[in-house]
């Protein structure tokens, strides 16, 4: 009767440790999961960041040279558009929380929402 205790004790123990183990992969594909979708998002915005700013220097380029032809100065033309580009880091330092900081807790709290609800033990 004690040989089967024992066998019915380190059966339990080996399922307590086939879980466990199960349990830790579960979590690190969830991670991995969730890091890579968070990079592929990263790498996409600071692409189009990067494009984006590019496209503005060209802009800006072109019309400063148009300002400058308007009012007969260059430099009063490089100047309105060194204002410019002034006012517009006010406005977005100034909404930077709305823009970046909530947008990533938003991002950050949907991965693990979605990453609960698809690996739940209710299944």
């Amino acid at each position: 009767m004690e040989n089967n205790d024992r066998g019915r004790i380190g059966q339990a123990t080996r399922d307590v440790k086939d879980y466990a183990a199960l349990y830790a992969d579960r979590l690190r594909l969830g991670l991995i999961e969730n890091l890579s979708t968070f990079f592929n998002a990263l790498f996409g915005v600071v692409v189009l960041i990067v494009l984006l700013w590019i496209a503005a220097m060209f802009f800006a380029v072109a019309l400063t040279w148009v300002i400058g032809m308007l009012i007969g100065s260059m430099l009063g033309a490089i100047l309105l558009m060194g204002g410019l580009f002034v006012v517009l880091a006010a406005i977005v330092y100034a909404v930077r929380r709305r823009l970046i900081v909530d947008q990533m807790a938003r991002m950050f709290g949907k991965m693990v929402y979605d990453m609960r609800k698809k690996h739940s033990d209710d299944e």
